[in-house]
């Protein structure tokens, strides 16, 4: 018999969520003036005032090579290369967070970067655009944000900074007017994946993106997603075929069970046709 309780369980996450993201969004405002051209600015440490010594600020270029060696680091101790596959071109993928299409926040302790995030503000005619890759109806690609990469130094995990990094950038989406906050994520990243659907993201896509089989969590952050509870699957994490096939279904990713590190099934449901979530 099915627990009780699931339609609320993930209600209380999105609300959990938007709530986040609005804290976000006040810490944020100085950062409003940055997005109509002054200088890039974050409240220095309020989004981690608990941490001693940790400040945050928008990367410039001159961060770029501290931003390449915490990727360095990160990046070499993955257990799977696929869990992240670097992109061809580092210094386009900075360039195009260091602008008007995106902002890279960092996080830093002292002088040393220990975290970043970036999000992107794709144009509607990118071919990367994720609205464009998913299927999302052409007028809103000009909606979407991208929740792009995001690192954070391994001796400074477990204070949240993932978390809070993501409700941040939640919160510039919303300043942009770009509602359909989209990320992706490889079936492997079992991590990030997790990160990203405890606050309210769920899995709406699953296919290959430049020979990769990846998937596309999203969240519309003015309207919380409906879905009929009563129809589910659970689907092993590694299952490419069943996963594609539930998202060309209209079934969405909203939760996990775990069986140790390696086995994971996702939970999917069926989305209601009315629901502004992009699928």
């Amino acid at each position: 018999e099915r627990p009780m309780g699931h339609t609320i369980r993930v209600a209380c996450v999105y609300d959990r969520c938007t709530e986040f993201s609005r804290a976000a969004e006040r810490e944020m405002s100085t950062m409003r003036m940055h997005m109509s051209g002054a200088a890039p600015q974050l409240p220095p440490g309020a989004p981690f005032a608990s941490l001693p010594n940790v400040s945050t600020c928008i990367l410039v270029q001159d961060d770029f090579a501290q931003w390449i060696a915490l990727r360095d680091h990160v990046l070499q101790a993955l257990p799977d290369p696929d869990m992240y596959v670097r992109e061809s071109d580092e210094q386009a993928f900075f360039d195009a967070h260091a602008n008007s299409s995106g902002q890279t926040i960092g996080v830093f302790a002292g002088d040393a970067l220990i975290a970043y995030s970036m999000v992107g503000f794709p144009d509607a005619g990118d071919a990367d655009n994720l609205g464009a890759v998913t299927g999302m109806p052409r007028a809103l690609w000009d909606q979407v944000a991208h929740i792009s990469s995001c690192m954070v130094h391994p001796a400074w995990r477990g204070n949240g900074m993932q978390r809070t990094l993501l409700a941040v950038r939640l919160a510039m989406a919303q300043a942009q007017g770009r509602p359909y906050c989209m990320g992706m994520v490889s079936l492997r990243n079992h991590r990030s994946r997790h990160n990203l659907m405890r606050l309210g993201m769920h899995i709406g896509w699953t296919g290959l993106i430049d020979g990769l089989q990846r998937q596309v969590l999203g969240i519309h952050l003015q309207n919380g997603p409906h879905f009929d509870m009563a129809d589910e699957r659970l689907i092993a994490s590694d299952n490419f075929d069943a996963l594609c096939e539930a998202g060309a279904q209209s079934y969405v990713g909203i939760g996990e069970l775990r069986d140790g590190d390696e086995q994971v099934r996702l939970r999917f449901v069926r989305a209601l046709r009315h629901a502004a979530a992009p699928r």
